[in-house]
């Protein structure tokens, strides 16, 4: 179920309501957490991996590390990694307009830095619902680095 997205329209009532910006890491620790504290099955639709797979996922996931699944076909890895984006937050702010889902506290982009120092706390800003943040790519034996990641601007 999706829930409203959250009214605030600009970089200045999004500084008023207390946001605080997050690494996708910190979010994933903190909702994890409050998934198990609530009682929620933070995985749901996972069968069979409740004593094996899914304490060590979680445990990593708490201590903050990167995560490599390996195994064979049919074992569950990208079910389990389709899982994974309900820990994100259901919304969170971004530039409008910007090439990409720039967070608005802080900008990368030089268009996105320019527009923020001339409209200041009038920056205008969207909600991107996670559903929007999480994206695959299937890695064969014949995929490069440079396929996940893209090119590298010097």
């Amino acid at each position: 179920m999706t829930s409203t997205k959250p009214g605030i329209s600009t970089l200045g009532e999004l500084k008023a309501s207390g946001h605080r910006q997050r690494s996708i890491k910190e979010e994933l620790r903190e909702n994890l957490l409050t998934a198990l504290r609530d009682g929620e099955d933070p995985w749901p639709g996972i069968v069979g991996f409740g004593s094996t797979v899914l304490p060590q996922f979680e445990r990593a996931i708490l201590a903050g590390h990167d995560v490599v699944l390996l195994g064979e076909r049919g074992q569950g890895k990208t079910r389990l990694l389709r899982t994974l984006n309900l820990l994100l937050d259901e919304w969170v702010p971004v530039i409008a307009g910007a090439e990409l889902g720039e967070h608005p506290y802080e900008p990368i982009t030089p268009a996105s830095i320019r527009r923020a120092k001339e409209l200041g706390d009038d920056l205008p800003i969207e909600w991107r619902h996670r559903s929007e943040r999480y994206a695959e790519k299937l890695a064969t034996p014949d995929t490069s680095v440079a396929d996940l990641v893209g090119d590298v601007d010097p």
